[in-house]
């Protein structure tokens, strides 16, 4: 399959004009018939007759791409990605051109296209049960795009930048895959091993502090948290120095809860699932923290995030408790769910 990108007023580019020269006006009249204006958020899907190289030319609105901003690149690359399923065969070409006579489109924009795209085709299907076959019969492979190529005019520039841009898109999905684990998969030990696995692949440093190391510490509000759990809290120290010694580091935080369920107070049934999710903070940390360091940025970069689950049992905190801080404040714990600022 060829993307081809259409500007607003059904505007072909090169690639285009030239393709429905070939194929006889297929494109044009194809374009006529389904009403096409080359507006963003549309698309044409083009059965290619026989004698021509394709099987199908998929043309995508473009919009006003003279006024496009980063962002707008990125969107585009998504919207392609998002009607791409591979049903049509497993690669993709995307030529990446302007319909404007000597306007060209930057390498870096080709590269956020690109970008867009692979953040948009992201699947999180570890736990999918895999359908099985006839008697006798070999499952056919699911169909799916596996590769997709990017044609443009500043190919060195576009490569160079899609090769940072690459790294933010692994730290995103290392984000997302920890938000969609399930809770009895990712607790708060797997999530803290997780972190230190990146120390062999990133370069990061990481420094996990577990609840030994946290009574020391003097941090009672966040292991208050996690006493109801028979799962161990911690707290996790991702370091990132790519800057100067004398430069000064930025601090993230994040939120670690891998499950809450609001502990005594605790909340309605309906929904506690999605409290899987009350760990994505930290999990947003943990991806920054890799795309810094796999890219090689230079700056100096802390990050640093509690991990506990909040549960109700014969240990936990209670309304009307006062625990200890690290910052020698005393707290009245007053609703068990309000755990995110402890």
């Amino acid at each position: 399959m060829v993307v081809l990108l259409a500007e607003e007023g059904a505007k072909l580019t090169p690639a285009g004009k030239a393709l429905d020269d070939a194929g006889g006006g297929i494109l044009s009249r194809a374009i006529k018939v389904a009403g096409f204006e080359g507006k963003k958020k549309t698309a044409v899907d083009i059965l290619v007759p026989a004698g021509l190289a394709l099987a199908r030319v998929l043309i995508v609105g473009a919009g006003k791409v003279g006024s496009y901003e980063e962002t707008d690149w990125l969107k585009l690359g998504g919207a392609i990605r998002g009607r791409l399923s591979g049903k049509h065969g497993p690669e993709a070409t995307i030529i990446v051109e302007r319909a404007e006579e000597g306007a060209q489109v930057d390498g870096s924009d080709a590269a956020r296209l690109a970008t867009g795209a692979l953040l948009r085709g992201y699947r999180f299907t570890k736990y999918k049960t895999k359908k099985k076959g006839a008697e006798g019969k070999k499952e056919k492979p699911e169909k799916a795009l596996r590769k997709i190529v990017i044609q443009c005019a500043d190919v060195a520039n576009a490569r160079k930048v899609f090769a940072h841009e690459k790294a933010v898109c692994e730290g995103a999905m290392f984000a997302r895959d920890l938000v969609n684990e399930p809770a009895n998969v990712l607790g708060p030990k797997e999530f803290a091993k997780r972190v230190k696995d990146l120390e062999k692949s990133t370069g990061l440093k990481v420094t996990l502090l577990d609840e030994r190391a946290l009574k020391r510490e003097k941090m009672e509000a966040l292991l208050a948290v996690g006493q109801g759990s028979a799962r161990p809290s911690y707290v996790a120290i991702m370091e990132w120095k790519g800057a100067g010694a004398k430069e000064k580091p930025v601090a993230i935080v994040g939120k670690g809860v891998c499950f809450d369920t609001g502990g005594i107070s605790i909340k309605p049934s309906e929904g506690m699932g999605d409290m899987k999710g009350d760990m994505a903070g930290a999990a947003c940390v943990a991806g920054l923290l890799m795309a810094l360091a796999s890219r090689k940025a230079k700056v100096n970069a802390v990050g640093v995030i509690g991990l506990v689950e909040n549960m109700p049992d014969g240990n936990a905190i209670r309304p009307g408790d006062i625990i200890g801080s690290r910052a020698g404040k005393t707290i009245e714990v007053l609703n068990t769910d309000a755990e995110g600022r402890l």
